[in-house]
């Protein structure tokens, strides 16, 4: 298949080139560096402010997927904005719809931030919404952003729309936005894709606690059912929960392993998709047997 810049006019990378400090390529380079959800490793002389520290903890403890995505509309700091994206992370399945659906009328700066990082690393790819919804989307910021994550989590199937908006945007270009280099980062990141023809439908990232099960589920039946209905019901209950045991077992073993390595538990719990305190006592409990 034709690379990105073979379905581009000739000479587009030379010509148009990405500038630094504009938001789209902080956001970028923070994805790649890896600062996103773990800013304090990388700036440990940096510290939270006393009212900081106060909303820190009372994010560490929250469980309510609107609340956090409450604390993301407030005007915050990058390390504490780290912590309530790593909150989030934890309750991906509730907080991300609440998020989709705030982003499509958004215009405050610091939520259309936290959308843009929460996009760039949660498990689901959010590539095939921001698709379906992108022309909902009021804030042409936060659109440009979105380039961005089409082209970082997205794949070649994308260049056409990117080069598209990139056009867009130049015509409606500010000296102080460069909106256009969401889109042209977005098609820079895609540069670097490797994949094949089979490879263009975006997918989502692998959960560490999706569990894969070799055996086949009946549609329509609740666990319930399967044990009452019939023999085959209860055996095949028997073997899913078989197999679930081993494999949480293994899982608790790797999540100790990595505890006892050094670990930070904020990382675990991201790759785990478990609030921090789940895992704090599951490596407690497998520390007692």
């Amino acid at each position: 298949m034709k690379s990105v810049s073979q379905m581009l006019p000739n000479g587009f990378f030379q010509e148009n080139q990405v500038l630094e400090g504009t938001a789209a390529s902080v956001l970028a380079q923070m994805a790649a560096e890896d600062l996103i959800l773990f800013p304090e490793e990388a700036m440990p002389d940096m510290e939270l402010s006393e009212e900081e520290a106060a909303l820190a903890e009372e994010v560490r403890v929250c469980t309510d997927p609107a609340q956090l995505v409450r604390y993301m509309r407030k005007t915050m700091t990058g390390l504490l904005r780290a912590r309530v994206l790593r909150r989030a992370m934890a309750y991906e399945r509730d907080v991300l719809p609440l998020m989709q659906k705030r982003a499509l009328t958004t215009q405050l700066e610091s939520f259309e931030d936290c959308v843009t990082m929460f996009f760039l690393v949660c498990k689901k790819n959010p590539c095939p919404w921001i698709m379906e919804h992108f022309d909902e989307v009021r804030s042409e910021f936060l659109k440009s952003q979105f380039c961005l994550i089409l082209g970082m989590r997205g794949t070649p199937k994308y260049v056409d729309f990117l080069y598209e908006q990139f056009r867009r945007y130049q015509t409606l270009r500010s000296e102080e936005q460069y909106l256009e280099q969401g889109p042209l980062l977005g098609l820079t990141a895609l540069q670097q894709w490797r994949g094949t023809e089979e490879d263009l439908e975006p997918k989502d990232m692998t959960t560490f606690f999706d569990l894969p099960l070799t055996v086949d589920l009946p549609e329509d039946l609740t666990e319930e059912e399967m044990r009452e209905q019939t023999k085959e019901g209860s055996e095949l209950y028997e073997a899913v929960k078989a197999e679930a045991k081993e494999y949480l077992e293994d899982r608790i073993m790797q999540i100790r392993s990595w505890y006892e390595e050094g670990e930070p538990v904020s990382r675990i719990a991201i790759e785990a998709g478990l609030p921090e305190e789940v895992i704090l006592n599951m490596v407690n409990l497998s520390l007692d047997e």
